[in-house]
């Protein structure tokens, strides 16, 4: 077996994926509310998936960039193309007649092409994203002195703000989102330092997400876009370390959890998953009270969640044991939890 695969997985690491995909799957519960949606729950699962992304790359892996796409597109295309192919066949034999009977059976594949297959899986932007997020950042690598790539990530993003381009395959977002990739894999000796170690260090850590927080809050009366996606970035960059510091609080506290790893390890299922067990756990809600509680009642936006990630749970230890060939992996590859 290939020892990077025996060594043992980092708790903290864990602790910080699996809330970034209860954030996922809670920002796509009903009901949407502008603020703690639109506003408070981006600000803290976008820039977390992208910051962790980018401290756990190591360009020394890579010497080729031809070595770099065989294994990142491997791990990236091959879950992207296989679970749209699942859910495609779905979507024509019942989601089509459901609610999206305006939608062309081409369409779906349309947006599959251009890398957001929203009709058939929407949360799937990410994996086009990433990609495209990775091979910009392993050229910059390659290309600039190391000093100069977390400045030129930031230019990057300040120039894709002011220059909107087509958003095939994210490439936009890829640009716009870089930031916090570069944070992630230009600091590890910072980030591999945060914590509450300290009551001071703790309070400041603290006050340093809730201003961040707020600020997005208020940010609800900015108009103007680029200024917004400023925002954005700075909040997302002053938020990552209070976050990594509560996940290692809990990794120290509770240290390896194998259903959390499991999760982790399979996040590519969940983010699969997720918005069609949420539609349906809707569904069976409203024909048992015959009222939409979902969109009514603000604390269920809470508990279906949890229920959401239970009910993937089987379908993600199957595809780990089973079926890692779903997400780019030989069973060789797998490891036991």
């Amino acid at each position: 077996m290939n020892s990077a695969l025996k060594k043992e997985r980092i708790p903290w690491l864990d602790y910080v994926r699996f809330f970034s995909i209860f954030l996922v799957i809670l920002f796509h519960t009903p009901p949407q509310t502008p603020i703690m949606d639109g506003k408070v729950i981006i600000n803290l699962r976008i820039p977390l998936f992208f910051c962790i992304s980018g401290y756990l790359f190591d360009i020394a892996k890579y010497s080729t960039l031809g070595q770099f796409f065989k294994h990142r597109g491997r791990q990236i295309l091959v879950p992207y193309f296989t679970f749209f192919v699942v859910f495609y066949a779905l979507w024509l034999l019942v989601g089509q007649r459901l609610g999206d009977a305006d939608v062309s059976w081409w369409q779906p594949l349309v947006d599959f092409v251009k890398g957001e297959p929203h009709t058939v899986l929407g949360t799937f932007w990410y994996l086009s994203c990433l990609l495209v997020m990775q091979l910009l950042y392993y050229l910059m690598q390659r290309w600039l002195p190391q000093q100069w790539v977390f400045p030129a990530s930031i230019m990057l993003s300040v120039a894709a703000i002011n220059c909107p381009l087509e958003n095939y395959w994210h490439v936009w977002n890829a640009m716009v989102y870089m930031p916090f990739y570069a944070f992630g894999n230009s600091f590890k000796r910072y980030i591999q330092g945060v914590e509450f170690s300290s009551k001071r260090r703790t309070a400041v850590l603290l006050t340093l997400g809730v201003i961040s927080i707020v600020i997005m809050v208020l940010s609800i009366y900015i108009e103007e876009k680029n200024s917004m996606n400023v925002i954005k970035i700075a909040c997302g960059v002053m938020t990552i370390p209070t976050y990594i510091a509560i996940a290692k609080w809990f990794a120290n506290r509770y240290g390896r959890n194998r259903a959390i790893q499991l999760v982790v390890m399979n996040g590519t299922v969940y983010l699969a998953f997720q918005n069609h067990l949420i539609g349906f756990v809707k569904v069976m809600l409203e024909r048992a009270t015959y009222v939409g509680v979902m969109d009514d009642y603000i604390w269920i936006k809470f508990i279906a969640p949890l229920v959401v990630m239970a009910a993937i749970y089987p379908f993600a230890w199957f595809v780990h044991y089973h079926a890692p060939w779903m997400l780019g992996k030989s069973k060789q590859e797998v490891i036991k939890v």
